[in-house]
């Protein structure tokens, strides 16, 4: 197919402010980047928009009020696999999306799936989990895409607790599959009190004093110390300026999720040399840092995600919290050295594979195959 001619519809919910949404801007963003006439059109789950991409605004303007998705080529559904539909319109019609699942054959996805030309998914973690459900049809990675220029310089607020001290930090909802509470417990075991090292925890679908309430409760499950230094919790949206200066404090980013089709905010700390630890057998093996040892287990008690996917009947990481304890000790040895200094070298060389341009071209390839 010829890129140069070719025009894409792309429906998607880039609107909601979740990072479903960011990883469907960012794909529209990679593939105007790469020169193709890209066509926005949004779907949406969430009562109010959020802000997005002024770009994507433009191109909305452009296209949408002419109603010129009647004459595209190529049709990108960006949502859940059971709201996919085929239209014979199209010379090609292809699907993406992401789970953290195992296996999502009990979900009924795969029928769909196998309805369109094409599955895009962004991590092989993903092309994994698509084969071994069920998916005939072929499946491409396509990675999510930042803009990765925009993470060197920041000058929003900062937040004076994580000055002059190391901080680990963790971006990510407050729900069951992403483990907060491994994290809290790693440190607590590792780390005293009067180190100068602190847990910082940016995190949304709770207010602050559930979420700090947690964080206590667990610190005293520990029962190893009388006292411990509390966590430094941000809870819901921030403006995306202080979100990047916050961002930019963090001197290890970890996330011990027991499932992840991606992570968007490891590669946004990735952009600023940060390097990350992780749970082994994710969809973060894009990651600059240290996998740490988990093992599959069933999925219990995620009542706060799909609920045909996230049952016992599927599986899930579990990662070793002492292992996890250990590598932050690690990372905060390392700190300040040769060792260090590299690792941030490669962790700003490597996040350049994810520029909307490089990742744009992935996708221009693809589309020039079918």
């Amino acid at each position: 197919m010829n890129t140069k001619a070719m025009k894409v519809l792309y429906i998607g919910n880039y609107k909601d402010g979740t990072g479903w949404a960011n990883a469907c801007a960012g794909n529209i963003l990679a593939l105007d980047a790469a020169g193709i006439d890209v066509v926005p059109i949004p779907i949406s789950f969430e009562q109010e928009d959020s802000p997005y991409p002024q770009r994507i605004k433009e191109l909305e303007e452009k296209y949408v009020s002419k109603y010129s998705n009647l004459d595209c080529d190529v049709v990108i559904q960006h949502t859940l696999p059971n709201l996919y539909c085929y239209d014979a319109t199209y010379q090609k019609n292809i699907g993406f999306f992401d789970t953290e699942s195992y296996d999502f054959s009990r979900t009924g996805w795969h029928y769909s799936a196998n309805l369109l030309d094409e599955i895009w998914v962004p991590s092989q973690q993903n092309l994994d989990a698509c084969v071994r459900s069920g998916v005939d049809v072929p499946v491409k990675i396509v990675p999510h895409s930042i803009d990765v220029e925009k993470y060197q310089n920041t000058n929003g607020q900062k937040i004076r607790e994580l000055t002059n001290t190391f901080t680990f930090g963790f971006v990510g909802e407050f729900i069951e599959r992403k483990n907060i509470k491994a994290l809290i417990q790693a440190f607590h075991i590792e780390f005293d009190p009067r180190e100068p090292v602190t847990l910082f925890i940016k995190t949304s679908k709770a207010p602050l004093e559930t979420i700090q309430g947690y964080c206590s409760q667990v610190r005293k499950g520990l029962k190893i110390r009388k006292q411990y230094k509390e966590e430094i919790v941000v809870a819901g949206m921030m403006p995306k300026k202080d979100y990047l200066s916050v961002l930019n404090q963090i001197d290890c980013f970890v996330m011990p999720s027991r499932g992840e089709a991606f992570c968007i905010p490891a590669l946004e700390s990735m952009a600023m040399g940060t390097p990350a630890i992780y749970t082994d057998g994710i969809g973060m093996d894009f990651c600059v840092g240290e996998a740490v040892e988990s093992k599959r287990v069933p999925c219990f008690g995620a009542v706060d995600t799909l609920p045909d996917i996230d049952t016992a009947a599927t599986l899930w990481r579990e990662i070793d919290v002492l292992l996890l304890s250990k590598a932050m000790r690690k990372a905060y040895n390392r700190y300040k050295t040769d060792e260090e200094l590299a690792l941030k070298e490669r962790c700003l060389s490597e996040a350049k594979k994810f520029d909307h341009a490089s990742v744009g071209s992935i996708m221009k390839e693809l589309l020039s195959d079918s």
